[in-house]
């Protein structure tokens, strides 16, 4: 099961990069919904919402993946616009909270 929830994608700046909600959620990283620069091999942070009553949960990360469909043709690619993110240095405690995250989100 795909776990969607709203997210923000912030350059090594600080910069908003993507607001979207996540394609899919674990506790190693996510695949995020839209299309921005970000190259491969880039520095970002995630900040994945807790809920409007409190700070997002905000982990870095670097991009593993980009995804672009390419319009109809010969060599057309199929599926959503999509950058795969792998969280890294994470805590046990940011962790622990991800988990609750990914829990209440299946609920």
């Amino acid at each position: 099961m795909t776990v969607a929830v709203p997210f923000r994608l912030l350059d090594d700046r600080g910069r908003v990069l993507l607001n979207a909600r996540t394609l899919d959620l674990s506790t190693g990283g996510a695949l995020l919904h839209g299309v921005c620069k970000a190259d491969i091999g880039a520095d970002v942070r995630v900040e994945i919402s807790r809920g409007p009553a409190r700070n997002p949960l905000t982990l870095e990360a670097i991009v593993v993946r980009v995804h672009a469909p390419t319009p109809a043709g010969p060599h057309a690619t199929a599926g959503n616009h999509g950058i795969a993110v792998r969280f890294e240095g994470i805590s046990l405690i940011d962790e622990t909270v991800l988990a609750g995250i990914i829990r209440d989100a299946r609920a």
